[in-house]
């Protein structure tokens, strides 16, 4: 971690994850399993989209 709270990724990370340098994303970690997951806006919004959908009755807005 930075001073200012920012990870580094490694670039084969961020270019496995369709990233660019200083994008966003949201990190899940494990930490009994020395777990770390990156999720991309992409991944995010494909997990969240259908749940919202399903919730407010309809399809993607």
């Amino acid at each position: 971690m930075t001073a200012q709270g920012h990870l580094r990724l490694p670039a084969a990370v961020r270019q496995w994850c369709g990233l660019a340098a200083g994008d966003r994303v949201l990190l899940a970690a494990c930490p009994p399993e020395g777990l770390l997951v990156v999720h991309p806006p992409a991944a995010v919004d494909a997990m969240v989209v259908p749940v919202h959908a399903a919730v407010l009755g309809g399809g993607r807005p």
